[in-house]
């Protein structure tokens, strides 16, 4: 897949821009607070019709300004032109079309222009709590699969109802209605089974693409993996998921209705990233969670282009910054190989990635304050460094390990 051309009006920092790209490396140079990173959003509402950074589009929408509009103009891997634009005005929602009709559910847009994003809170994935793993497994999921997206949003749906319903009881300081919460239980196991067996079978799958991807920006001798933990009594219980999952509903009732909420199902299940088998959000060094990171992204990337046909468009945010030359310079030969298609990369400073470039046009664009865009002077650069980088240098790194507070929705500026 690749962006031809986007435009966005009331966008963040951007009233009215218009960009266009190219197939490879293109890279969005521009100080803090041009715009840069609102591009990438774009990109990726255009996508998947939501931001990367937050789900509230009215944070999305201009200062001022009434409405948003993002319009895309890809090209599949087979040559065929899709058209996307995702529109939204307070009061009115969220509209999209492609190719000129309205998709009937905003969801309808997933899978369709498969992308992955690289960002400095990638490390969270690695880092914080289950939360994060399980969005980063729903989110390829969803994108690969349209059955998951839609069991995912049904069982999302049921679990706030059933929730919703346990903590009125437990307020009230009254019984539940056994036959409403019966009905709903009904209604989350129907939805949660499948998700528990595609969760399960996606682990098996993606450990493959997750060793390959670590081999290629790593030389050190550690093996990754990811491992699935689902709900208690689900680690060794073989026997039908809907019936385990059933189970475990009835086991932790009175736990239910002490808590208010729903104690077991895949809202709860954890998927434990591993080096040696040692759990990295535990053990691992600075270096081994920025190399785990970027070895999850680029091992979604392969396994979205296998499922799909299709190469996902990527994005990466300022992601160089922190990195040492060794790992800029092995993820730059990555991102020049055939192994990717269109990369779109934001940096502050354009020597951060051409300094490392190991050769290979990559087209830079200057991005100014107020969401200006230029084809920067020798905007097409083909740069062949005297000792381009293999990134042979050891990449995990041995700094101590200091995952960052969990805070606040982040709401980026740029």
């Amino acid at each position: 897949m690749r962006l031809d051309h986007i435009s966005l009006t009331g966008f963040r920092a951007h009233e009215a821009t218009a960009v266009d790209f190219e197939n490879g490396m293109n890279l969005l140079v521009g100080p803090n607070g041009a715009g840069k990173t609102n591009l990438l959003e774009a990109v990726h509402v255009a996508c998947l019709s939501r931001s990367f950074l937050t789900h509230n589009d009215r944070h999305v929408l201009r200062r001022g300004a009434d409405h948003y509009a993002v319009e895309a103009r890809f090209t599949s891997d087979a040559g065929r032109e899709i058209r996307v634009r995702v529109a939204f005005q307070p009061g009115a929602g969220k509209r999209v079309f492609v190719n000129g009709a309205q998709v009937e559910r905003l969801i309808d847009l997933v899978g369709r222009v498969p992308v992955v994003v690289f960002a400095p809170d990638d490390q969270r994935i690695t880092a914080e709590g289950p939360d994060e793993r399980r969005r980063f497994l729903d989110s390829l999921l969803c994108q690969s699969s349209g059955t998951y997206l839609d069991n995912l949003v049904n069982y999302r749906r049921t679990l706030k109802q059933r929730n919703e319903l346990l903590l009125s009881a437990r307020r009230r300081g009254v019984s539940v209605d056994a036959d409403v919460l019966a009905s709903w239980t009904a209604e989350l196991v129907r939805h949660g089974a499948p998700l528990v067996e595609a969760r399960r079978a996606f682990v098996v799958q993606f450990n493959h693409y997750l060793e390959k991807a670590f081999g290629r920006i790593s030389r050190v001798a550690e093996r990754p993996s990811i491992r699935y933990e689902p709900f208690p009594g689900m680690e060794t219980d073989r026997r039908d998921v809907a019936d385990a999952l059933g189970a475990g509903l009835a086991r932790t009732a009175r736990a239910e209705r002490q808590r208010g909420s729903t104690q077991v199902g895949p809202h709860r299940d954890e998927l434990d990233m591993l080096l040696d088998g040692h759990l990295v959000r535990h053990y691992g060094s600075q270096g081994q969670h920025r190399t785990f990171g970027m070895a999850l992204k680029l091992a979604q990337y392969d396994y979205l282009w296998e499922r799909l046909g299709e190469r996902p468009v990527l994005l990466l945010d300022d992601v160089f910054d922190n990195l040492d030359p060794g790992r800029i310079g092995a993820f730059l030969n990555i991102l020049q190989s055939d192994a990717v298609g269109q990369s779109i990369t934001t940096a502050a400073r354009r020597e951060i990635v051409h300094a490392h470039l190991p050769g290979g046009p990559c087209r830079t664009l200057d991005v100014a304050p107020g969401g200006q865009v230029d084809v920067a002077p020798g905007g097409q650069v083909d740069v062949a460094g005297d000792e381009p980088l293999s990134g042979d240098e050891p990449l995990s790194g041995d700094e101590p390990s200091a995952p960052a507070a969990k805070g606040p929705e982040t709401e980026r500026s740029d």
